[in-house]
Parts: structure tokens; sequence; C-alpha cells
């Protein structure tokens, strides 16, 4: 092979690698151990099933950590093209595109204060916790705190786990509403020997939770449809 040959096929082969290269895509992301994390194994469960669809898509995925109620705004307004893991609600159907085929499904239990209420509490809804007149406690931007605000009802909000489930064991909040497998993880790093002290009263909904695409990011759309088609 003569020197203009092999230079010819160096050409190729490098057009050829850059051509094949993922494009990097920053998601916004918050704290939830044990499906997303900064110092989690593969970042979290979630994590790698986004990464391995995106993956599969032709797109290498990075996160920026921050606060859940910014990266649902920052995400909202473009400044990121998505954010997982969110449950549908009417509200946000309006506000990004979902993709049809979910990240995981979900289920949320009522934790409650057996310190408080030693004999237990009969809630099955948000319906029940409003009339028996509980006070709840909760995360800004989760999907209970527009239903919530829909019913007249007035959420404290807390910033970590540990300020939720000390305020729970306390009696000074009645109420949590938490994912259960986040909830039991959490609820053990945070009271150790003491969690007993925390309750589960029912499950109060199941449902499937997405990555959301901003609807005001260029690439939105497109990226919601590369999900689906690699996601099944």
């Amino acid at each position: 092979m003569n020197i203009k040959t092999t230079l010819s096929a160096f050409a190729v082969s490098a057009l050829t690698a850059v051509s094949v290269a993922a494009e990097t895509l920053t998601f916004a992301a918050g704290e939830w151990a044990p499906y997303i994390g900064s110092e989690l194994p593969e970042n979290g469960l979630h994590t790698q099933r986004v990464r391995e669809v995106m993956k599969s898509a032709g797109y290498d995925i990075e996160l920026e950590y921050m606060p859940w109620k910014r990266s649902f705004e920052m995400t909202k307004k473009g400044d990121y093209v998505a954010t997982f893991s969110w449950s549908r609600t009417e509200e946000r159907v309006d506000e990004f595109f979902y993709p049809e085929v979910p990240v995981d499904g979900q289920t949320d239990v009522i934790f409650y204060s057996r310190t408080k209420y030693p004999d237990g509490l009969n809630v099955t809804s948000i319906d029940d916790i409003q009339a028996q007149g509980l006070s709840v406690i909760g995360y800004s931007g989760y999907w209970y705190e527009a239903e919530y605000q829909k019913r007249g009802m007035d959420m404290r909000t807390v910033t970590s786990p540990e300020s939720a489930w000390k305020m729970l064991q306390s009696g000074r909040a009645d109420i949590l509403i938490e994912n259960r497998v986040v909830g039991e993880l959490s609820l053990k790093e945070v009271l150790g020997d003491d969690a007993g002290d925390i309750g589960e009263a029912a499950e109060v909904r199941s449902a499937p939770v997405y990555v959301l695409f901003s609807r005001q990011h260029p690439d939105g759309e497109a990226l919601r449809d590369a999900w689906d088609a690699h996601a099944k």
C-alpha cells in the first residue's frame, strides 16, 4: 500500500469515527436514592436505564444535579432538554413532551408518625387526610403538592429526608407521602434503630414515571421520539 492510499484510508477511518461518535446531552436531575444519585453505583437504577436507552439512540447522557424543583423549572424553560423521573399530571402534559414508554413504575405510600398515633391511622387517600385534618409535609414539585393545593390544604415543605423523618418522629407533622422503596431506605438511614417510630398507612398511588422532554428546547420533541423508538 502506497503513502497516498494509506493517507486516504486514514482519512476515511477518521471521518467514520467522527460520524459514529455519540453526542453528549446533559439532563437535569435531583438526588433520589436508589434511583438517581451522584454517589450511587451507575448513578442509580433509573439513570442506568436512561443511559442505556439513549445510548442505543446514539447519545451519551450526563447529569447535572440540583434541587428537584429547580431541575423541573429549568427543563420547563428549555435550559435543559430533559429531566427524570417524574409522574404524569395534567399540568405537566401541557409543559413537557411525555414519551409513551416510562422509565419505571412506582408506588407511593402514606407514612405517618407512630409516636403520635400509636394505634395507627386509617387513611388511604388525600381526601382521607383532609377529612381527618391531618398535617402534611412534602417536597416541592412532587405530584401531591398540586393535589393539596386543589383542596386548599397547607403543605409544609421539607428539603431533605432528615427533616421529613425527624418531623414525623417528633409528632410535628402527621403525614408524608413518599415512594415506598425510597422511603423505606432513607428512613432507615436517617433514624436507624428508631425507624419503627414511623408507620405505613396505605398505598396511595401507583403510577409510571417518565423522562420529561422540554417543549421549549429545540431538540425536545426529537429526543422524545428517539426515546420511544429505542425504549420499547
